[in-house]
């Protein structure tokens, strides 16, 4: 009855359709039809090619909704229109064919069927169809293309009665053998050839290499390695660990988390190595991605030195040294502001004006430096925080309310510079006449 609907656009084109570009494509479906009772169902579909969602489909209206914009490209709108009518057949008659099993399995509503069902082309031209089918979570069926037959997924009743009855009908055994033949192919055809920018979008691998925390001293636990690998497109890939060199062979060392999506259609991958701890190898992570363009990504593990004792008496040391030059500059900058009369301010220059002087701020004292790992540091109100280091009276100023001015001081440490700075409160007018 549907073979006509499909025989005045679909036989012909085959052969005249656009080159595919390379490597195997697949054109999916994914259906899921929620069985509520007899007479009440919900069906939502998703056509995919490659892994690209490219229609979708909500029954209610059953109408073909197009989720990319070359989607509606290849066909006429008649042909959409006998499209849609196919699938309306198509749906009837399928769950017309679950309900009748539902009456003689009696496995009790509501329940779920899934489908995927489409067809697979090679570079070489060869084709597959395939479809699978699954009740609640369980393999039940699938059909055969090539003997056009379907065959039981389990070894439970339900998936033999299937089977049985799904087999008695032999004509739409038929129309199935030409959707998969010529209908499903001339489709991926047609949506290949229009998609093809979309299909060889290439986004390159992002890798970082880390180790997870090392395990309590005397512990004989070996360190995993980490290689995250992530924002690469399309899906092929391949991500290997090299241990001085060499590539390490699979074993119970090695561990994946597979390829796995990201919000952006691009995806990611975490690869992990367990390694002895100080056995003294140097070790890598190889990315290999079509977009790095037949070059490898290749990242090493960089072994971080831990903070010996001596390091740390040095840093504490640094940190007390710049404590003294501080309260030294207070100390000279309060004397000097002691000195001057009442209503006289002390110029930058060494001269004095009347009125001139360094207006009132809030107290603050910073300690800036650069990011020390493991450096942590404690405010006047209390709150810490790990480097870059932060130390200061940032809202409550000082508690003696000393005189206002700025000093600044330039340090070194290992290597690393920072900056140490002040404003301090002026006392107010009266507290500075001293006889």
């Amino acid at each position: 009855m549907l073979l006509p609907l499909l025989l005045p656009w679909a036989w012909g084109a085959l052969a005249a359709s656009p080159p595919l570009p390379p490597g195997i494509i697949t054109l999916r479906v994914l259906l899921t039809s929620q069985f509520h009772s007899a007479s009440s169902t919900d069906t939502v579909g998703t056509a995919l090619l490659g892994d690209l969602e490219t229609h979708s489909l909500a029954c209610g209206t059953c109408e073909i909704r197009f989720l990319q914009p070359w989607a509606q490209q290849g066909l006429t709108p008649k042909q959409w229109g006998d499209l849609e009518l196919l699938i309306h057949h198509y749906l009837f008659n399928f769950n017309r064919t679950v309900n009748t099993m539902a009456k003689q399995q009696r496995p009790g509503y509501p329940f779920v069927i899934q489908g995927s069902l489409g067809c697979e082309l090679s570079p070489n031209g060869t084709s597959r169809g395939f479809y699978d089918t699954a009740g609640n979570g369980e393999d039940i069926v699938s059909f055969d293309v090539d003997m056009g037959t379907w065959v039981a997924r389990s070894e439970d009743k339900l998936a033999f009665n299937a089977r049985d009855l799904l087999n008695w009908d032999k004509s739409a055994s038929t129309r199935l053998q030409f959707f998969f033949r010529i209908t499903c192919i001339y489709l991926l055809n047609n949506f290949a050839q229009y998609g093809r920018e979309s299909l060889e979008r290439q986004e390159r691998p992002v890798a970082v290499v880390f180790a997870r925390a090392p395990p309590p001293a005397g512990t004989p636990a070996p360190v995993l390695l980490v290689c995250r690998v992530t924002g690469f497109y399309p899906r092929p890939i391949r991500v290997a660990w090299l241990q001085d060199g060499e590539e390490v062979a699979p074993g119970w060392w090695l561990n994946s988390s597979g390829i796995l999506p990201n919000a952006d259609l691009t995806y990611q991958l975490h690869s992990s190595l367990a390694v002895e701890p100080g056995a003294g190898h140097s070790y890598a992570c190889r990315v290999q991605h079509s977009s790095l363009g037949g070059q490898s990504l290749l990242i090493p593990w960089e072994q971080s030195r831990p903070w010996g004792p001596g390091l740390a008496v040095g840093i504490t040391l640094g940190v007390l040294a710049i404590a003294a030059v501080a309260v030294v500059l207070w100390w000279t900058r309060r004397r000097s502001y002691q000195d001057v009369s009442p209503g006289e301010s002390r110029a930058s220059g060494g001269s004095t004006s009347p009125g001139v002087g360094i207006g009132p701020s809030p107290g603050d004292m910073e300690l800036r430096a650069g990011s020390v790992p493991g450096s942590r540091a404690e405010s006047p109100k209390g709150r810490t925080g790990s480097g870059p280091w932060e130390i200061g009276a940032l809202d409550g100023g000082w508690g003696d309310s000393p005189p206002s001015g700025m000093f600044g001081a330039r340090w070194t440490l290992g290597g690393t510079v920072g900056l140490l700075g002040s404003r301090i409160r002026r006392e107010p007018a009266r507290a500075c006449a001293l006889q």
